[in-house]
């Protein structure tokens, strides 16, 4: 297999004639990422590489560190005098990166629009609580809830914009952000690049770097060929899992790895007249050999996930019915729910969509494979990344597989299965519906003792392991490769980018930036 491996690289990267743009002079780390972001606007993210980059070009109140645990950011301090009430007390000597200093009316407006359904923000629901926002001074800001909302603090680590968008219009602004993060927006070529130059003048510190390049790789192959050659330095949880071998025995390149949350399922329209039934959702997770696609086409980079938030999580529940590979198990099921052969040995047919990602069109081939070996006419349809997105937020689909990255928080099962939070509202885009699980979720949001909403949590992922409105499949370990000169770099939870804060190029000259705004 190895062999095979190197063979196909070196093949593919003669047949380039060592192309792709080079890398550009000075003190610059060039990160390779696989798709456009979709928004730069933080207030509507929702996808990976939005949400990493705007990372870079905004701060929260609140803010997760290395290992998913909430601290204070653009706030120093925080107090809760009641279960609905939360006084941020605010950096003083924090500014956007037009100058303009940053103040409590930031924060107001941050919400304001946000809550506003003009919008159409994604994190909507996430302050759907707030009753009033005061501002008594620029720098305190009281936010007042109508009832305890316990994941607040976690809706509090959403990018603040400043008060009118600095004067552009709200698409010009996710085109062009200007926010207070650790980098200054400078460049986005649809499908080529981002370009972020360092803040000099950043709160906490600017980066070690003068600039970082996001380069817009999709092929697999390519963005390893420009990790070897030099024309990328980073490459994180973009690697296709079989050459990530291969790239350990380089000598120039470096290889780290880390356990994942990074959760990867299958998911089902439950408004889909075969799918509404428990029996074939059930059948089609037995017939699917995780462990067999974790260690073929994954390279064993991944662990068996029975749920969506991961063992580390302190909401995790161990308990939950999971569904081991059983093919006569999925026959049974199927017979059971009358969905007999006919004669050419199909009992149905169904379309599995997935992105045209070489690795996951791998692993959409072997799911399709299982389910056609218990008599499912499956087939599978790769689609570009945003079309797939588009199309699963729409319920255009009968199964895809997604993943999702960087789940600290329990409420995820509010914004993932709450009948409400069908898109535009939330990302229940298979339009599950349980009454139970609506107020086990609900209710969690409203208790502030993390030994109840363990609890509540608990019976809720139970009700969801049992009706399967997702396949669980796997969490992802995990991966980053980089250059030798690379120095610093440290993985972040869930492939959070912010580890290039602290990277820098060894040989690099970091010029004189102060006064830069």
């Amino acid at each position: 297999m190895r062999r095979s491996v190197t063979f196909l690289l070196a093949a593919a990267f003669l047949a380039s004639g060592c192309g792709g743009s080079p890398r550009p002079e000075g003190n610059t780390l060039v990160i390779a990422i696989e798709s456009n972001p979709s928004t730069l606007d933080p207030r509507l993210a929702t996808d990976a590489y939005s949400s990493r980059l705007s990372a870079l070009l905004f701060n929260g109140l609140m803010t997760q560190d290395r290992d998913g645990r909430l601290v204070p950011d653009l706030a120093e301090r925080v107090e809760t005098p009641d279960p609905r009430t939360y006084v941020f007390h605010l950096r003083r000597d924090v500014r956007f990166h037009n100058g303009q200093p940053f103040t409590s009316a930031d924060v107001a407006f941050t919400i304001a629009s946000i809550l506003d359904e003009k919008t159409r923000s994604p994190r909507r629901s996430d302050f759907s609580r707030v009753e009033a926002v005061e501002t008594p001074d620029p720098h305190t800001v009281i936010i007042r809830l109508d009832a305890p909302y316990a994941p607040f603090l976690t809706a509090a680590a959403t990018g603040i914009v400043p008060t009118d968008l600095a004067g552009q219009s709200p698409e010009s602004f996710a085109k062009a952000p200007i926010g207070t993060g650790p980098f200054r927006f400078s460049a986005w070529e649809t499908d080529s690049r981002v370009v972020m130059k360092a803040n000099a003048s950043y709160h906490g510190g600017p980066p070690r770097i003068e600039s970082a390049v996001f380069k817009i790789v999709p092929n697999d192959t390519t963005r390893v060929l420009e990790l070897r050659k030099g024309s990328v330095d980073l490459v994180q949880n973009a690697i296709p899992a079989h050459a990530v071998e291969f790239l350990r025995e380089d000598p120039g390149v470096e290889v780290m790895t880390r356990p994942g949350i990074n959760f990867s399922y299958l998911g089902f329209n439950m408004e889909d007249p075969l799918l509404k039934k428990r029996a074939v959702r059930a059948a089609i997770a037995h017939a699917i050999d995780r462990e067999a696609i974790i260690e073929h086409v994954l390279q064993g980079l991944a662990t068996p996930a029975r749920e969506l938030l991961a063992p580390t999580n302190w909401a995790y529940a161990d308990d939950v019915e999971s569904y081991d590979y059983d093919p006569a198990r999925a026959r049974a099921l199927l017979d059971e729910a009358g969905l007999l052969p006919d004669k050419n040995g199909w009992r149905f047919a169904i379309t599995y969509k997935t992105s045209t990602n070489k690795e996951r069109v791998q692993i959409g081939e072997s799911i399709v494979q299982y389910m056609r070996e218990v008599g499912i006419d499956a087939r599978l349809r790769s689609l570009e990344f945003g079309t797939l997105y588009d199309d699963v937020k729409r319920g255009n689909f009968q199964m895809f597989g997604l993943t999702w990255v960087g789940v600290t928080d329990p409420d995820i099962l509010y914004y993932a299965f709450h009948s409400e939070s069908i898109p535009e509202n939330g990302a229940n885009r298979g339009r599950y519906a349980n009454q139970r699980v609506d107020e086990l979720v609900t209710r969690a949001r409203e208790v502030t003792g993390e030994a109840e909403r363990k609890s509540l949590y608990a019976e809720a992922l139970r009700i969801i392991a049992h009706d399967l409105p997702y396949v669980p499949l796997w969490y992802a370990t995990d991966v980053a490769a980089m250059q030798n000169r690379v120095e610093g770099y440290d993985i972040w939870l869930g492939g959070d980018l912010r580890g290039v804060l602290a990277a820098s190029l060894a040989g690099a000259l970091e010029s004189d930036r102060s006064g830069e705004q």
